[in-house]
């Protein structure tokens, strides 16, 4: 499944000309063209490592107490807690579609 970015900010807005489907992206300096796929998983690597947003922390789990308050729990060491902590977003990542030359092309237009 394609990610579905929303467009970061920086980087002159890139993020935003690659999902405009209408732009060309002449300019920026590449040879071949982007199939929409392949525009909106630079789009989603590009939004992920300009995120600066605190995220909730992925092993808390949401429960609801016997009252219905919901708390959140770590299960490996059973910590709960009244608030979903948040976490600094992990820039980086693996880019897990078919591999072939694009997948190289859009890590290299990336970096």
């Amino acid at each position: 499944m394609s990610p579905q970015p929303i467009p970061a900010e920086g980087l002159g807005g890139i993020a935003h000309r690659l999902l405009d489907y209408t732009d060309d992206l002449l300019g920026l300096g590449m040879r071949s063209t982007l199939h929409r796929y392949q525009r909106r998983s630079i789009a989603a690597m590009l939004q992920r490592e300009l995120n600066v947003d605190p995220i909730p922390n992925p092993l808390f789990n949401p429960i609801l107490g016997i009252d219905g308050k919901k708390f959140y729990l770590q299960p490996g060491d059973m910590e709960i807690l009244q608030e979903m902590p948040m976490m600094a977003s992990a820039r980086g990542g693996i880019l897990c579609e078919e591999l072939g030359q694009p997948e190289f092309l859009r890590v290299y237009t990336k970096i």
